[in-house]
């Protein structure tokens, strides 16, 4: 591992999304490159990381050049682009941030009596995304955006595509080929691709994208931008570029010894060993899968897996609207729901849920988010070959909650503060 420089470059292609970054850096100091590229340098309040802020234009050979170009003369720890985009979701606001999981350059391709796409694809710096996810886990994150009254913008980790071409058409030769081969993507920008690339040949320099939705590539662009728009996305996409970059490790400090344990923790034993966590004085009331969604008939034995948050806003019915058919997707993508089995799913007041009911196989699995936060997730005990009978097998049950606890984690995006399992207990009987 190479040591840290303890610096940090934050690229924008237009300059609104350069002064919204700017603005969030304290007395920056004018520093030139040779070659004429105009940076500016400081650090971040509450951080030691030195920060180069640098304004690329628009355009993927562009971001590429300067991003190659500041990572020679700067040598950072970790690059960052940030701006607006074009949404291609309809569950995703005007306003949302994307943090970019995977950049697609779409435009690669063979023209025959079909246009073949040859695209490039290049996944998000592990370290990043975590520190990005760790970041929106702090509901007060977006306090740092110009306005503190604003609500705080939804972020979403899904994969962007990149190319040369402004997208603003509902109907268009390009969006037929997105929806045809790029789906799965949440938004559309011109810099990604020439950015990602670069950092990746650079020594493998940790990079992410993130990017705040202005418009619905669909071609309202002209109203969303006199609407104030582009201004909301640029400054919510900043203000978590900050927060990710305050969520990094110090210069230094990667090797750090995590902290002593609070004087009252009891010494027990965690069995997701990746998670690290303290026992509770007392346990968090907990909703019971049968409390949620009553299945009305005998099951075969089932595990049940909770988290619960600690002091967490309630989620807008939005969100949970969105959750109904985000659970159906996660679950498949996890493999906790195979890919020929018919997933059902509901949205009640106060909870979404997807699960599978197979009673003739003995299987029984689901998810589901209450609006208070809880994660919960159920899957029916292995059965035994030759009595097919549910068998409780110590060291299968103990992997599978560290398994079904990770997941969990990554279950949904929205900010959260602490999550807790709650206290070794029988649910009650129907």
């Amino acid at each position: 591992m190479r040591s840290s420089s303890g610096k940090i470059v934050v690229f924008t292609a237009l300059p609104l999304e350069y002064r919204a970054v700017r603005a969030q850096v304290p007395n920056p100091q004018r520093i030139d490159h040779e070659a004429g590229t105009i940076f500016e340098c400081g650090r971040i309040p509450g951080t030691s990381w030195e920060v180069y802020l640098a304004q690329v234009g628009q355009g993927n050979q562009g971001a590429a050049i300067l991003t190659e170009r500041a990572i020679r003369m700067i040598g950072p720890d970790a690059v960052f682009f940030t701006g607006i985009a074009g949404g291609m979701k309809h569950g995703i606001a005007l306003g949302d941030v994307v943090v970019a999981t995977r950049v697609f350059a779409y435009h690669g391709g063979k023209q025959e009596g079909t246009f073949k796409t040859r695209p490039e694809t290049w996944p998000a710096s592990h370290r990043l995304e975590q520190a990005a996810r760790f970041a929106v886990l702090d509901p007060h994150w977006a306090q740092a955006l110009p306005s503190g009254d604003k609500e705080t913008p939804e972020v979403h980790f899904k994969p962007i595509a990149a190319g040369e071409v402004v997208v603003n058409a509902r109907a268009s030769a390009l969006q037929e080929l997105l929806d045809e081969y790029y789906n799965g993507v949440a938004a559309i920008e011109t810099e990604g691709a020439g950015f990602a690339g670069a950092a990746s040949m650079a020594d493998q320099v940790p990079a992410l994208v993130i990017r705040g939705i202005s418009d619905r590539a669909d071609g309202s662009k002209q109203h969303t931008d006199t609407g104030g728009f582009q201004l909301i996305a640029a400054d919510n996409a900043a203000a978590l570029t900050i927060a990710v970059i305050k969520a990094l490790a110090s210069p230094g400090a990667v090797d750090a010894k995590p902290p002593s344990p609070h004087p009252d923790t009891v010494d027990t034993p965690i069995i997701a060993s990746a998670l690290i966590g303290q026992q509770l004085k007392e346990p968090l009331p907990v909703s019971w899968r049968k409390e949620l969604l009553p299945l009305g008939y005998s099951e075969t034995a089932t595990m049940e897996v909770h988290l619960i948050p600690e002091d967490s806003p309630r989620l807008p019915m939005r969100q949970m609207n969105q959750l109904k058919d985000d659970l159906v997707s996660r679950g498949r993508s996890e493999a906790f729901f195979t890919a020929t089995e018919e997933v059902s799913s509901i949205l009640e007041a106060d909870f979404a849920a997807a699960y599978v009911r197979d009673p003739r196989h003995g299987r029984s699995v689901g998810l589901a988010i209450t609006q208070s936060g809880q994660r919960t997730c159920w899957e029916s005990l292995p059965r035994s070959t030759s009595l097919h009978m549910p068998v409780l097998d110590p060291g299968h049950t103990q992997e599978r909650v560290a398994d079904l606890l990770r997941f969990l984690l990554r279950l949904h995006d929205a900010p959260r503060t602490r999550f807790a399992p709650p206290w070794l207990s029988i649910p009650p009987r129907s």
